[in-house]
């Protein structure tokens, strides 16, 4: 008997130890000391519409954990999202990024875009119902920007004036 309940003492220690950190990711919340709703801007300092808003969330290694579309303007609902590498009350950093997908497909291809760095701590493992990003991480909202990505026109009429001026420079 005492060997059977070993066991499963063994078999319950081994299996919380294998136990991941969870969180609701949405952004539906007004962060402590705010006045607004954890926003995702563009670049008119309005909520980015829901049309035209991309989100994704990264682990620690750059590796994607979840992708989806705004679901309001301005504010994501990705539902619970499993933090690789965490456990229970542990804490992990991800990143959150975010991208005007009228400008790109993806957040490298688009020009209007920007991230931020979140850390969480307190994550639940289930059936523990998961906390939202609201109550364990320390996203107050993000801003995209515009990237400026010369032309391809630019460039070389740039590289023609440079090598000009080195052989300017050379015959003197």
């Amino acid at each position: 008997m005492n060997k059977i309940l070993l066991t499963i003492i063994g078999l319950a220690a081994g299996l919380s130890a294998l136990a991941q950190g969870t969180v609701n990711m949405n952004n539906n919340f007004t962060p402590a000391g705010g006045s607004a709703k954890a926003f995702i801007l563009g670049l008119n300092n309005q909520p980015l519409a829901k049309a035209l808003g991309s989100v994704e969330i990264l682990d620690s290694t750059g590796a994607v954990i979840k992708a989806g579309s705004l679901g309001a303007d301005g504010l994501f609902f990705l539902n619970v999202i499993t933090v690789p590498n965490t456990s229970s009350s542990g804490a992990a950093q991800i990143t959150i990024r975010a991208w005007d997908n009228s400008t790109g497909a993806t957040f490298d291809a688009a020009t209007v875009k920007g991230s931020s760095a979140v850390n969480l701590t307190g994550l639940t493992t289930p059936p523990s119902p998961p906390l939202g990003l609201g109550a364990v991480g320390n996203f107050t909202g993000l801003q995209l920007s515009q990237e400026i990505i010369p032309e391809p026109s630019t460039v070389a009429l740039a590289a023609l004036g440079l090598a000009g001026l080195f052989f300017v420079v050379r015959r003197k």
